[in-house]
């Protein structure tokens, strides 16, 4: 079973984010949807990390993961370096991650740092094969 509480939980610790998680069943696959508002910066990466480890711990495989980035104002290169663990760790897990929507601004930063290439960029669910 999917666990999403620890992005419930990290409310009450990350300073400037907020996440919300749900799951969907798409096509007989879960999907979950992580939603994030605010800045990821230095200053609660550590958190956020902690809180996407902990996600991952609990047992399930071969979901969908999209990140709705919509309201995410700004990510630093930590942020960035948070995303990645989250790639690595969904690969661990056999599961599919997207990044949706993600405004002009945190794009920047992610072609700047070279890591559009490393990531499923979508602008739409329609677009998840």
């Amino acid at each position: 079973m999917i666990d999403i509480s620890p992005f419930e939980i990290a409310n009450d610790t990350l300073a400037d984010l907020r996440l919300s998680a749900r799951i969907e069943e798409v096509s007989s696959r879960e999907r979950i949807i992580i939603s994030m508002e605010g800045v990821l910066s230095h200053t609660n990466t550590a958190e956020f990390t902690d809180c996407i480890i902990g996600f991952f711990q609990t047992d399930w495989k071969g979901a969908v993961i999209v990140l709705e980035l919509s309201g995410l104002q700004y990510i630093s290169s930590s942020g960035i370096g948070a995303f990645t663990t989250i790639r690595m760790q969904a690969d661990l897990k056999d599961s599919d991650l997207y990044l949706l929507n993600m405004n002009a601004k945190v794009r920047k930063v992610f072609d700047q740092l070279g890591f559009t290439a490393f990531f499923k960029l979508i602008d739409s669910f329609e677009d998840i094969p």
